[in-house]
């Protein structure tokens, strides 16, 4: 715990604005892995395999609540309007950019992050990102139902806190191949910030 804990901090005074060099891929990670795991749970062959071992899992469904991770996929599930495509691809797209965000800020505020800690940031954006995707996914079930306030954030709740749950469960998953690029990314940072200040040295007066 001390190792999370004593990752040096960036002054407020003295912080970057705008990710380092070596910290753009690992915020193409953080968007780009939750945006594959929405298309794995957008795969028609992967939930027909889920629902056959784990039906249970798909319940909530039954009710309204989102299921899982947002569907990235082209093609709407049988009897689903089109308008539901469009709002799960944007679920998607606001998981995404949220968990980047959330790991450009932990960046920004702790540029020396360890691995650990790192993972951490990745995965509470997980959660953060899925429970608001997951709350816009109930919104618009049901504003396409009519149904009346005390519903509307019934279900807003219910979509955040299934948001939540899953990120809990599976976030993890998540977060790891980010924690990774960004230690593989450490690895070279002091090779090449080495390199200016050696040419520095070696400059004539």
């Amino acid at each position: 715990m001390n190792v999370i804990r004593n990752s040096d901090r960036a002054p407020d005074d003295r912080a970057p604005r705008g990710p380092a060099p070596h910290n753009a891929l690992t915020l193409v990670v953080a968007a780009a892995v939750p945006l594959f795991t929405c298309a794995l749970f957008g795969s028609a062959a992967f939930l027909t395999w889920l629902g056959a071992r784990a039906a249970w899992l798909m319940l909530p469904t039954s009710l309204g609540v989102p299921f899982a991770f947002p569907r990235l996929t082209f093609h709407a599930l049988v009897g689903q309007p089109a308008w539901n495509l469009g709002i799960e691809i944007l679920a998607a797209l606001i998981l995404a950019a949220v968990a980047a965000w959330w790991v450009h800020r932990a960046l920004l505020r702790r540029p020396e992050a360890n691995s650990w800690r790192l993972m951490l940031s990745a995965w509470a954006g997980i959660l953060l990102g899925l429970a608001l995707a997951n709350s816009l996914r109930a919104v618009a079930a049901v504003l396409a139902a009519g149904a009346g306030p005390l519903a509307f954030f019934s279900y807003v709740f219910a979509g955040a806190l299934t948001g939540a749950l899953w990120a809990l469960c599976l976030g993890w998953l998540c977060a790891v191949p980010v924690a990774l690029i960004h230690r593989l990314t450490a690895r070279t940072r002091p090779r090449t910030q080495a390199e200016p200040e050696a040419g520095a040295e070696n400059q004539p007066s």
